[in-house]
């Protein structure tokens, strides 16, 4: 782990090529022997999760033995156990703000629902449970690894064109001016990236590929060394193959072998063995190409090896041809370490500096009872099969003398056959089971040690397993316990995830410098929901200017049950009353912004105090009229106003057509009800000075209207009508 790359290995010149290409296959042979120990216990762990271990039997009992793999069983329950565990919620990141005020609250708040929506987003487009895998490894293997790139040429390869054919179109306008144009460009162009992917992306990386060097400053060069579908190898990485199974540059595919640009496609299949070519009779049937991909703080180098280089050259690795040398920036040039694109985190964190023992995984220290609950299982499976059927045996017939051989009983001297026992047939001889060998009292112990062994892998309590006479304190008590063995995982992941997320935020303001997208829900984090009980989902967009050369994020996993949360719930709310920690700190422990949430508080405050009720009130009975007179206007009943006499705000003005005084020759509109209009208009009429008539006090109905309704006098005869009908 102490080693470092050979001196000019990176940062060579175009002609050290060669060179460049030998020191990177002897850096990454000599880092191969130094984790070759860590890549056995993978291997080990590989096989005892996939049952590629074998069962020792006895060659006697070879035809009717079993193979059971109890402990393959076993190992696959832990590990999935675990890892659904430290999974289960998903990641959540925070963000100190910068400063102190609203604007850096929300600052805070807008990077913090973006990255957890931009980590939605690469789990999508990837089509793979990233954090799963992430823990999957940390937790099995001892060691986890996520790569994150930059891909702008691939994901915005056509951003460049649509922007320019945006900006002829509106160069092309000659109406708007340049401000106009300028946002309708901007407008267009934002429109353009949220169809394009993402223009970051994340995979995760296995721990047996991955190789690298660190001092007291960080990792110093990182190799990974992985087979790739010979297909999509060359294909990717532009390059050929010629008749001797060779990988070739891409510079050199006419120099080299003039077949090699023949086998580029078409005969690549037989160089693997398919046909039963050269190199498949030489090297075996091989599908694949080794790549080994070498970074430093400068450049990034790929050496492909075909099939006819692996086993050639001086060293292990073989011989390779050397595909792309690729600067990059993601290196502190004064710590001379990578930033990126690698976050490496460990599982259980020892002190020791090699690297087979640093990070060790749940599965280490019960590698070897594995097997040995494979073979009990076996033993006790084939015990049962050999002893479940009874056997039988003929007893000493009465009257026989102990030691004297006699003829059997019921034998006339002559040869008899063996006889065959059927059940529920009686017999002329006396019969009797015989008692069959049973397996010794240590047997008996043995599987009780491995259960104990087991149990101190994955306690009970955390497989769901409840004794009858345990209170609920006691299992809550029982499990953070035994929880606590996962908490090194779980602290490291949460550094690693976090520096991912510093070195995404990087790369947009660095390295891409234009504001990127993602689809996420303002408030739609576990416990943030607004009033109505509904989410906000919109795309969350975050750019240079949001960022500002502040890169530090925390990512926190959840683990946890709900006992845990009230408990943690409750310590809170007592430091609040104490008055030990702040209203901001309170709310960020609980898994919340502060923003949000005071802001939520605040809404529902001012929606309950008096004034607000009262004026909510006012807004209903004014719809709630509305609603009424428009329902019996379409029913032909009068309207509230027109009962009162109090005309309705778009009533047309006296001397309009159909009105009193208005146009001669229009009908007159009267009241409904079938009362006649006045017959001369008077000054003020309309106007409500005295009260209306009963409802149906027109010709022909009762006084009143309505038969009991007390009677009211009406004006003397020849009286001139008083304004409003009366």
């Amino acid at each position: 782990m102490s080693s470092a790359p050979p001196s000019g290995w990176f940062g060579s010149r175009p002609k050290d090529e060669e060179a460049m290409e030998r020191a990177t296959l002897e850096f990454a042979d000599d880092l191969v022997h130094q984790f070759s120990e860590r890549d056995q216990m993978y291997r080990d762990i590989d096989a005892v999760l996939f049952g590629e271990l074998p069962v020792e039997i006895p060659e006697a009992y070879r035809k009717t033995a079993i193979e059971v793999r109890g402990g393959t069983t076993m190992a696959m329950h832990i590990a999935n156990t675990v890892t659904a565990a430290l999974s289960v919620n998903p990641m959540s990141i925070q963000f100190k703000p910068i400063g102190f005020g609203d604007i850096y609250q929300q600052n805070a708040t807008l990077r913090e629902h973006f990255f957890e929506s931009s980590w939605k987003r690469q789990e999508e487009e990837a089509r793979r449970q990233l954090l799963r895998l992430f823990m999957w490894s940390l937790a099995v293997k001892g060691e986890g690894i996520l790569k994150t790139v930059e891909r702008c040429h691939t994901a915005w390869g056509e951003y460049d064109k649509e922007s320019k054919d945006i900006e002829a179109e509106l160069d092309a306008i000659k109406e708007y001016d340049q401000d106009a144009k300028d946002r309708m460009y901007h407008t267009k162009t934002e429109e353009v990236k949220l169809r394009l992917p993402y223009p970051i992306c994340t995979t995760d990386v296995p721990p047996e590929t991955y190789y690298y060097t660190k001092n007291e400053n960080g990792l110093t060069a990182v190799v990974e060394i992985k087979d790739l579908p010979y297909l999509e190898a060359l294909e990717r990485f532009d390059t050929g193959l010629d008749s001797h199974g060779n990988v070739v540059a891409p510079k050199t595919w006419s120099g080299l072998d003039p077949r090699a640009a023949e086998l580029a496609r078409a005969e690549w299949a037989g160089r693997y063995g398919r046909n039963g070519s050269s190199a498949s009779s030489s090297n075996g049937s091989q599908t694949t190409i080794r790549c080994i991909e070498a970074w430093d703080y400068k450049c990034q180098v790929i050496v492909l090896q075909g099939p006819n280089q692996r086993h050639k050259g001086p060293g292990k690795m073989g011989e390779g041809t050397l595909c792309k040398v690729i600067p990059h920036s993601y290196g502190d040039p004064l710590l001379k370490t990578l930033r990126g694109p690698y976050f490496h985190a460990l599982g259980i964190t020892t002190a020791s500096r090699l690297p087979e023992r640093c990070g060790l995984g749940i599965l280490a220290p019960f590698l070897t009872l594995f097997p040995i609950l494979d073979s009990t299982l076996t033993m006790r499976l084939n015990a049962a099969y050999l002893t479940a059927f009874p056997a039988f045996k003929r007893n000493v017939p009465p009257g026989q003398v102990p030691g004297v051989p006699q003829a059997p009983y019921g034998n006339d001297g002559r040869e008899q056959q063996q006889t065959k026992i059927e059940p529920g047939k009686l017999y002329p001889f006396d019969i009797s089971p015989i008692d069959q060998p049973k397996s010794g009292i240590d047997f008996d112990k043995l599987q009780g040690d491995l259960q104990h062994f087991m149990d101190m892998a994955l306690p009970s309590v955390v497989q769901g397993v409840v004794a009858s006479d345990q209170s609920g304190y006691a299992l809550n008590q029982a499990a953070y316990l035994a929880r606590l063995g996962w908490d090194p995982i779980v602290s490291n992941a949460e550094v690693a995830l976090g520096e991912r997320v510093g070195f995404e935020s990087w790369l947009i303001e660095k390295r891409i410098g234009e504001k990127v997208y993602a689809w996420g829900e303002i408030e739609a984090k576990k416990g943030k929901k607004t009033i109505g009980g509904q989410s906000k989902a919109s795309w969350l967009g975050v750019g240079p200017d949001d960022l500002k050369g502040v890169h530090r994020y925390d990512a926190k996993l959840s683990p946890s049950t709900p006992s845990n949360e009230i408990i943690q719930t409750r310590a809170i709310g007592e430091k609040m009353q104490l008055k030990l920690i702040t209203y901001e700190d309170a709310v960020e422990q609980s898994g919340s912004n502060p923003d949000e949430v005071e802001k939520s508080w605040l809404l529902h405050d001012l929606k309950n105090t008096q004034e607000v009720q009262t004026l909510l009130k006012q807004k209903v009975f004014q719809k709630l009229g509305t609603i009424e007179s428009e329902r019996m206007a379409a029913a032909g009943m009068p309207s509230p106003e027109e009962m009162s006499g109090v005309p309705p705000p778009n009533m047309a003005p006296p001397g309009a057509a159909g009105v009193p005084g208005g146009t001669p020759g229009t009908p007159p509109m009267g009241p409904p009800g079938g009362m006649p209009p006045n017959p001369v208009p008077s000054p003020g009429a309309g106007l409500p000075i005295a009260p209306p008539p009963p409802p149906g006090a027109g010709p022909g109905m009762p006084p009143g209207g309505i038969p009991g309704a007390p009677v009211v006098p009406g004006p003397p005869g020849g009286m001139i009508s008083l304004p409003g009908g009366g």
